[in-house]
């Protein structure tokens, strides 16, 4: 029988390994260096799985090689990334796929799902969690911080979580699984959710320049953000919160 036909026998992380890997993942970029980017965080990451898969020192030395390859990746989006490569490894390990296929998953995911985490997580989920923040504080006070850390936190945990089980699981198949979990539709939804919510701090704001007998100028300010992101697509939320704040210092000036 030729040797890559050869099984070893089944090899598997066990719970307590698969947990370890993922608290360490929540560190991903401590170790971040302009040559590997995150590939000593990742290495480092999947350690507790590597040393329950190959006993053997050489072959584990091996397989920490393999993890030290160059890596970037949007630090929620790469849970999925880490939970199949730790799924990879249990096949290389039982010698059922050869240890090129754990590096040409991670060099192949990596930069898409890097551009849905910027996306999502960065371009939508924090401003819009941010607004939400801003808009408690009068209520709240310095207690809004607890509100943005709450909705954020609330959100990519979860998703981190879901992405290790799901890479896990499917391994290879975490593609499919990524690809129904509407990232990238979300990702217009939360950029709605936080123009409504810029629109009520802008209103908010024409309001305490001097104008609580004139709600409705309020109401023109708020509506002005949602309606030129949403009949003007090419403008952006960003362009249009900076016109909708520049029509409510003019109110808030009395120049109409």
């Amino acid at each position: 029988m030729p040797a890559a036909a050869v099984v070893q026998g089944a090899r598997h992380v066990s719970w307590a390994g698969l947990v370890r890997v993922f608290l360490r993942s929540l560190f991903l970029q401590a170790s971040w260096n302009p040559r590997g980017m995150q590939n000593v965080g990742f290495a480092d990451a999947i350690g507790p799985a590597l040393t329950e898969l190959y006993p053997e020192p050489a072959e584990r030395a091996k397989a920490v090689a393999r993890h030290l390859e160059f890596f970037n990746c949007h630090p929620y989006m790469a849970a999925a990334i880490l939970g199949g490569a730790v799924r990879l490894e249990e096949r290389v390990a039982s010698g059922e796929l050869p240890a090129q296929t754990v590096s040409s998953f991670k060099s192949t995911l990596g930069p898409p799902f890097a551009a849905l985490g910027d996306g999502f997580f960065w371009l939508a989920l924090r401003p819009t969690s941010a607004l939400a923040a801003a808009v408690t504080e009068p209520f709240l006070g310095l207690g809004c911080v607890l509100v943005f850390l709450g909705l954020y936190n609330a959100v990519d945990v979860a998703a981190r979580v879901w992405l290790f089980a799901m890479g896990y699981l499917r391994g290879e198949g975490v593609v499919d699984v990524v690809a129904r979990a509407h990232f990238a539709s979300g990702t217009p939804l939360l950029k709605a959710c936080g123009a409504v919510l810029a629109g009520a701090l802008a209103a908010r704001s024409v309001l305490a320049a001097g104008l609580p007998g004139r709600p409705f100028h309020a109401l023109l300010v708020a509506s002005t953000i949602v309606g030129a992101a949403a009949l003007l697509p090419r403008l952006g939320v960003t362009r249009a919160v900076y016109v909708a704040l520049i029509l409510g210092l003019a109110l808030g000036a009395r120049f109409f």
